[in-house]
């Protein structure tokens, strides 16, 4: 194991639910956000076009591994940036279970989709948020996205204790990282965080769509 690391988090691309909320101004229990079409939110157009942007400045890191959280708006980004080898995707730097777009796929179903990308690290099961007195019920996305809509404020309910337990097993899993110089794709809530609880950038502090922040670990 490496002693020291140069880590690069970088957010994932704009998707179609930053645009409905932060350009329209829907909040999730609008009739539009309740659509099945927001679980596992894709890249917008604009999206793909600012991963093209970021696309040089991802492959100038070097990064010897790119790891991405399982939920599709970050493999898109990895894969449109950095590539699809050497890419280990993990759920403990997926986004805090909280909206529809927080629902993720199946294990199966992405290994399909992306088969250059090791996906050993996520659960078979179900591997986003679910409150655990609901796990026996809520066992794959639909289910989830149907139990979703019957909450009165449409929301996963992931808590920050919960959060905070996989930002801790998260930062593990980097140190147990032989790599000494690795680009992370993940979300805005779980990187401003992370880099609050291990490097004291202010929590309040906006990540960008696209943004690149790198630190030494």
């Amino acid at each position: 194991m490496s002693q020291g690391k140069t880590v690069h988090f970088v957010r994932h691309c704009q998707t179609t639910w930053n645009d409905a909320v932060h350009n329209r101004n829907l909040t999730r229990c609008d009739e539009e956000l309740k659509s099945e079409a927001y679980v596992d939110v894709p890249l917008t157009a604009f999206g793909e076009e600012q991963a093209m942007m970021i696309k040089q400045k991802i492959l100038d890191l070097n990064a010897e591994v790119a790891i991405t959280s399982p939920l599709k708006r970050t493999i898109e980004t990895c894969i449109r940036t950095y590539g699809d080898r050497n890419v280990v995707a993990t759920h403990h730097c997926a986004e805090i279970g909280d909206s529809i777009c927080d629902i993720g796929t199946m294990k199966e179903d992405l290994v399909k989709t992306y088969p250059s990308i090791d996906f050993s690290f996520v659960p078979s099961t179900v591997w986003w948020y679910v409150n655990e007195k609901m796990k026996d019920r809520l066992t794959n996305p639909r289910k989830c996205f149907e139990w979703v809509l019957q909450n009165e404020d449409c929301a996963l309910g992931e808590t920050h204790c919960h959060l905070h337990g996989r930002i801790e097993r998260f930062h593990e899993f980097l140190q147990n990282r032989n790599e000494s110089n690795i680009v992370v794709f993940s979300h805005s809530v779980f990187l401003k965080q992370f880099l609050f609880k291990y490097f004291g950038r202010p929590s309040s502090q906006v990540i960008q769509n696209g943004e690149i922040i790198s630190y030494c670990l």
